[in-house]
C-alpha cells in the first residue's frame, strides 16, 4: 500500500512540475507575444536637404517581436503625401516574427509632389508584431524636419577657349548661383573636375581641360554643377576644333634590340615566356603592356591636389635636344616589314649619359617605380589636375610622397623600358589626358591661356 502511495505522489509531483513548466512557458510566450517595447526610428540621411530627386534612408529597430509595417510621409502644411510603405509577413509566432533591424532606402520625385521649396517634415510610422493593443502591435511615429530644394544651380560661362586642337589644354571659368559640391567640365563624355578660383570671387570656379591627341572633333562641351541637395545644373558652350597635321615617324626594330630588351620585360611580365618568338613578345609589350600601362597612369591621375602647386612655366631638361615629338604616329618595322603602329605621347629629350632628371615644377611625387614600356619612371602631381611624367631612367632618387620643387633631382636618364638609347621621355597630363609639353614649357602660352584666368 505504501508503495502505491509513493508512486501516486511521484506522479502527482511529476504532473505538478510538468504543468508548472507549461504555465511558465505559456507566460513566457504571452510576455513575448504581448511585449510593449516600441520600434526605434532614425533618419539616416547625411543631409537634411532634399533635392528634386531625393534618396531617403530610414532606420528601424525592434529586436523583440520585429518590424511589421513602415509608412513614410512628407508633410508640408496641409499637404501630406505617402512616399513609401512596406508591410512584412509574419515569419514566426514563437521566435522573432519580423526583422529586428531594417534600413529602408527609397527614391522620391520631390519635384512631382507639388511642394514648395522650404521647410517640410518626414513623418515615419512603424509598427511591430506584438499582440499588444488588441493585436495591433506597438506603434511609433516620429517626425524629422527637412528642407526641400528642387531648383538646380544656375551656371554662367565667364571665360572659355575660343578653339583647341588635339593634344592641347585650356581652362574654362564659370560662375554658379549657389554653393556646390561636385562640378566641372564634360567634353564628349570625359569629365574634368573643377576648383574654386577665390581670387575672382566666392562664386567663381574653373576647370583645366584637355583634348585627346586622336580627337577629330568636339561634339559636346558643357559645364556641370551639383548643389548640396543633389540638384544638377548644366550649360553648354562652344569650342572650335582646330585640325593639326599628322606627324609620322619610322622606328626600325633590330634583332639586337629584341635580344636585349625582351628579357627585361619578362622579369615584370612572366606571361611573356609562353609567347613564342622575340617579335611576338615585342608586339605583346608594344600593345598589351602599353595598354595596361596607360590604364595604370590614368588611374594614378584620377585624383589631384585641390590647390595649384605649380608656379609659372614648366622646366625643360637642361642642355637637351629633342629627339621625338608629341603625338608622332610611329610605324614599327622589323626586317624591312611593318609590324605595328603606335603613338608617341611625350617628348624625347637627349643629353649626356645618365643626365640629371629634374622636376619640371613644384609638386608631389605620386609614383616612383618600374612601369612597362616607360621603364623606371616618376609621376609628379602639380595640383588642379596637372601631372608630369619622367621615364626610361637608369635610377630613381625620388620616392612616392616626396614634395619637390622646380629643379629637384628625381633620378637620372637611362634606357629602361622601351628605349633604344639613353634619353628622357617627358610627358604632361591634364586630368589623365596626355597633352603637348611644348605648351607647358612656353611661359607666354601659359600666361596667355591659363594663368591670367586664375587671377583678377
Amino acid at each position: 500500500m505504501s508503495d502505491l502511495l509513493r508512486t501516486k505522489k511521484r506522479f502527482s509531483a511529476f504532473f505538478g512540475i510538468f504543468f508548472f513548466l507549461i504555465l511558465v512557458a505559456a507566460v513566457v510566450i504571452l510576455i513575448r507575444l504581448y511585449e510593449v517595447e516600441k520600434p526605434q526610428l532614425s533618419l539616416l540621411n547625411d543631409s537634411s536637404l532634399l533635392g528634386a530627386a531625393a534618396n531617403i534612408t530610414i532606420g528601424i529597430i525592434d529586436e523583440k517581436s520585429g518590424v511589421q509595417d513602415v509608412q513614410i510621409f512628407i508633410v508640408q502644411g496641409q499637404k501630406r503625401f505617402k512616399v513609401h510603405h512596406r508591410e512584412i509577413a509574419r515569419q514566426s509566432y514563437l521566435l522573432q516574427a519580423g526583422p529586428g533591424k531594417l534600413e529602408e532606402t527609397f527614391s522620391v520625385d520631390i519635384a512631382s509632389l507639388s511642394f514648395d521649396d522650404g521647410r517640410a517634415d518626414i513623418l515615419v510610422t512603424a509598427r511591430d508584431f506584438s499582440f499588444w493593443g488588441w493585436m495591433k502591435g506597438n506603434e511609433t511615429t516620429s517626425s524629422y524636419p527637412v528642407v526641400l530644394d528642387t531648383k538646380a544651380p544656375k551656371i554662367w560661362v565667364v571665360d572659355s577657349p575660343a578653339s583647341l586642337r588635339a593634344g592641347s589644354s585650356g581652362i574654362v571659368v564659370y560662375r554658379v548661383s549657389e554653393p556646390i559640391t561636385k562640378h566641372g567640365i564634360e567634353i564628349d563624355g570625359f569629365f574634368h573636375p573643377g576648383f574654386p578660383i577665390q581670387a575672382r570671387g566666392e562664386d567663381v570656379y574653373g576647370a583645366l581641360i584637355a583634348i585627346n591627341y586622336d580627337a577629330t572633333s568636339i561634339q559636346k562641351a558643357q559645364i556641370q554643377a551639383h548643389d548640396k541637395a543633389g540638384n544638377a545644373g548644366s550649360v553648354g558652350f562652344g569650342i572650335n576644333f582646330r585640325k593639326v597635321a599628322k606627324k609620322t615617324d619610322r622606328i626600325n626594330v633590330s634583332e639586337s634590340f629584341l635580344k636585349t630588351k625582351m628579357p627585361e620585360f619578362s622579369q615584370y611580365y612572366p606571361e611573356m615566356e609562353e609567347i613564342g618568338s622575340l617579335v611576338d613578345q615585342y608586339l605583346y609589350v608594344n600593345n598589351k603592356v602599353r595598354q595596361m600601362n596607360a590604364s595604370t597612369i590614368q588611374g594614378l591621375c584620377l585624383t589631384s591636389a585641390p590647390e595649384r602647386l605649380w608656379d609659372g612655366s614648366f622646366k625643360r631638361m637642361r642642355r637637351s635636344s629633342r629627339r621625338a615629338a608629341f603625338a608622332d604616329y610611329r610605324s614599327y618595322y622589323y626586317d624591312g616589314k611593318k609590324i605595328d603602329n603606335q603613338t608617341h605621347l611625350g617628348v624625347d629629350l637627349a643629353s649626356v649619359r645618365h643626365a640629371d632628371v629634374e622636376a619640371a615644377n613644384r609638386g608631389v611625387v605620386i609614383a616612383a617605380e618600374y612601369l612597362g614600356i616607360y621603364g623606371q619612371m616618376v609621376i609628379v602631381d602639380h595640383g588642379l589636375g596637372v601631372f608630369s611624367l619622367y621615364s626610361h631612367m637608369s635610377q630613381i632618387i625620388a620616392k612616392a610622397g616626396d614634395q619637390v620643387e622646380r629643379g629637384t633631382v628625381l633620378g637620372n636618364t637611362g634606357v629602361s623600358g622601351m628605349a633604344g638609347g639613353d634619353h628622357l621621355h617627358f610627358s604632361v597630363l591634364v586630368n589623365g589626358i596626355f597633352v603637348d609639353p611644348l605648351e607647358w614649357w612656353d611661359k607666354s602660352w601659359l600666361e596667355l591661356h591659363i594663368l591670367k584666368y586664375l587671377s583678377n
